[in-house]
């Protein structure tokens, strides 16, 4: 009953819950139409076609908290690919400390219902009330506007394995979002967006860092200043509060991580200057204010590669950063998040081999920050590299590296002028030029 009553729901807010009046010819009435705005809704019975067997790739994942301990966990995956098509996220929850998970309980799937539209990388976060927000991006065709749209849903009560969601609001136009918001000692928060389809006659289609406050339950976020970003394809920024009161930003760029700052609560920012070229290129990280005063960021120590996945922690505010623990050594280990639970303790979940044949998984770091100062796991309760989701466990994922690529070219040569090809053939290209870019 529950994918009904979302499915009215979408329907009601499109203006269709009644369609025509009984006896009325369905021909005479003006079609409804879909645009960027149209909100999207769940699929909150997922059937075992969004389970690990049928997925070929997943990473990019994110994770948070409830009030009474639950985690939740999200990602991205699907069929071929990034950005590819067939994509969708899945919401999975653990009851057990991330121990063991569910089966998805819910999945967020636009290309079933919206023009083929595909999905990006989704994000959990609890806010200050302990509501938990799923957001969720969506791409698709649409006449005389923007592609991109955020969607932000809600849950009253996180704590339960299968939450009832509200209605979802705007949260962005022009992009997506990927990092938790930040919140303000006074409850308030902004939510973070990447707007990369800009236009020159709207200023919240300003190509940057921006950042959207939180307007109230029900109401779409408002865009409240952004910092231009050069030097990057995807901002992936993230803000903390220093003790001084001013807002610092720091945000991918191909050389490393770029950093901003704004001394008015976010409504004007300098423009990103480099904060580190010597490791983290190219790829998203992870960086938080913890219940201590500490300062916690996650990334890739390692200036050429996504490996040597490690947690820093700084004690002055950011000014150094001497304490570290590696989470995981390994190649292609990449995109952390991570989420403080009230007891001190810190998940980072990470993806480790989206494309590669016996990696495709989602994995989990339960540490503290006296691990962290240690450098080495000294709590009891304490653990790397614990299994969220790994698609060969359970029959999913690639044959052999590289197949989706090759399945991919494959196409193209059979229908080079196809949309499909010609579409795949830009998106190839821009993902090579972000590589030669990034070293």
């Amino acid at each position: 009953m529950k994918n009904r009553h979302s499915l009215l729901y979408s329907l009601g807010l499109m203006g269709l819950a009644s369609l025509w009046p009984c006896g009325t010819p369905a021909q005479t009435a003006e079609p409804p139409k879909i645009t960027a705005l149209t909100p999207p809704y769940l699929e909150l019975m997922p059937g075992p076609h969004y389970w690990p067997r049928v997925r070929i790739w997943q990473g990019i994942p994110g994770i948070t908290v409830a009030p009474n301990g639950r985690l939740w966990a999200t990602w991205y995956t699907g069929l071929l690919g990034e950005g590819k098509g067939q994509n969708y996220d899945v919401l999975v929850t653990s009851a057990d400390g991330g121990k063991t998970w569910s089966k998805p309980v819910a999945v967020y799937d636009p290309s079933r219902n919206f023009l083929n539209a595909d999905t990006g990388d989704p994000m959990l976060w609890t806010d200050p009330n302990g509501k938990m927000w799923w957001f969720v991006n969506r791409s698709m065709k649409v006449p005389d506007d923007v592609t991109g749209t955020c969607w932000g849903f809600c849950t009253d009560d996180p704590n339960v394995a299968k939450p009832v969601w509200n209605a979802p609001v705007l949260a962005g136009r022009g992009g997506g979002t990927l990092n938790k918001p930040f919140a303000f000692a006074d409850g308030s928060w902004l939510h973070m967006f990447d707007c990369r389809q800009p236009k020159k006659d709207d200023p919240s289609l300003t190509r940057g860092a921006h950042v959207y406050r939180f307007a109230g339950y029900g109401k779409p976020f408002e865009d409240v200043g952004c910092s231009f970003f050069k030097d990057s394809v995807f901002a992936e920024h993230m803000v903390v509060e220093r003790k001084d009161k001013t807002l610092w930003m720091l945000a991918r760029t191909t050389y490393g991580i770029g950093q901003a700052e704004s001394k008015d609560g976010g409504k004007t920012w300098t423009e990103l200057e480099p904060f580190t070229k010597s490791f983290n290129v190219g790829t998203r990280f992870f960086f938080r204010r913890l219940s201590s005063g500490n300062l916690l960021l996650v990334v890739n120590d390692h200036p050429k590669a996504r490996s040597n996945m490690t947690a820093l922690l700084s004690k002055d505010d950011g000014k150094t950063w001497p304490f570290k623990l590696v989470l995981d050594e390994r190649e292609s280990v990449s995109y952390p998040d991570g989420v403080e639970g009230k007891d001190g303790v810190i998940y980072v979940v990470y993806d480790r081999g989206r494309y590669k044949k016996d990696m495709q998984e989602i994995l989990l770091a339960k540490v503290t920050e006296a691990d962290i100062e240690a450098g080495k796991l000294v709590s009891p309760r304490s653990y790397l590299k614990q299994t969220v989701s790994r698609l060969a466990d359970e029959g999913g994922g690639v044959r052999h590296d590289g197949e989706t690529t090759e399945m991919r070219e494959e196409f193209v040569k059979l229908n080079p002028d196809s949309p499909e090809a010609k579409k795949q053939m830009r998106a190839e290209a821009g993902e090579k030029a972000d590589r030669h870019a990034a070293h």
